[in-house]
C-alpha cells in the first residue's frame, strides 16, 4: 500500500524543517501519538530512532534510515499492530513564496489473505490520519501551537501552492 499526501504551508522553508526536523514533536500534530522521546543521545540524522506512545498504550520504534539536512528524512517503523512493514518519506519543497509538505508511505499489512482484505480498510484510516496530521501541522507552523481540539475539525490544507 502507497500513499503520498502533501500540504501547502504558508512559511518558509526553513521554518518548516525546523518544526518537521525535530521528531520528538509529533505528539503534536499526530493525534493518536501521545508522546515521543530518543531512544540515545542521537537526535537528528541517520540512526536516529524516535520511541512514539500510542493511545491504547502501544508503543513503536522509528529509526531514521536516510536524512538530507534541510530536505527530507525518511524512517522505519516498527512495532505497529497489524503492520509487517512501514516506511515513511517526509520531504520539502519552495514554491511561490510558502513550502509545500510532502509525505510518502509505504506500509505492508501483516496477516496474508486476512491481511489483503484489511488493505482498504488501512489505506482510509492510514489516508484519513493522515489528512489530519497534515492540517495539525500547517496549523501548529502558522500559528507557532498546537491546536487545541480535535484535529479533524480544522479546515483541509491545500495540496498544492
Amino acid at each position: 500500500m502507497k500513499l503520498r499526501m502533501s500540504a501547502c504551508i504558508k512559511a518558509s522553508k526553513e521554518k518548516v524543517w525546523e518544526t518537521l526536523s525535530d521528531v520528538t514533536n509529533i505528539d503534536l500534530w499526530v493525534e493518536p501519538i501521545s508522546s515521543s522521546h530518543y531512544e540515545s543521545d542521537k537526535t537528528s540524522g541517520v540512526g536516529t530512532v524516535r520511541v512514539c506512545n500510542l493511545k491504547g498504550n502501544i508503543t513503536i520504534k522509528e529509526e531514521f534510515i536516510a536524512w538530507q539536512e534541510g530536505e527530507s528524512y525518511t524512517y522505519q517503523a516498527y512495532g505497529a499492530p497489524l503492520i509487517k512493514s512501514a516506511k515513511n518519506r517526509w520531504s520539502i519543497e519552495s514554491m511561490n513564496g510558502k513550502t509545500l509538505l510532502i509525505s510518502e508511505s509505504e506500509i505492508e499489512i501483516r496477516g496474508g489473505v486476512f491481511g489483503k482484505l484489511l488493505t482498504p480498510l488501512m489505506y482510509l484510516m492510514s489516508k484519513r490520519m493522515g489528512t489530519n496530521s497534515l492540517a495539525a501541522i500547517k496549523y501548529l507552523i502558522e500559528t507557532g501551537r498546537p491546536f487545541e481540539g480535535k484535529v479533524a475539525t480544522l479546515p483541509r490544507v491545500p495540496m498544492v501552492c
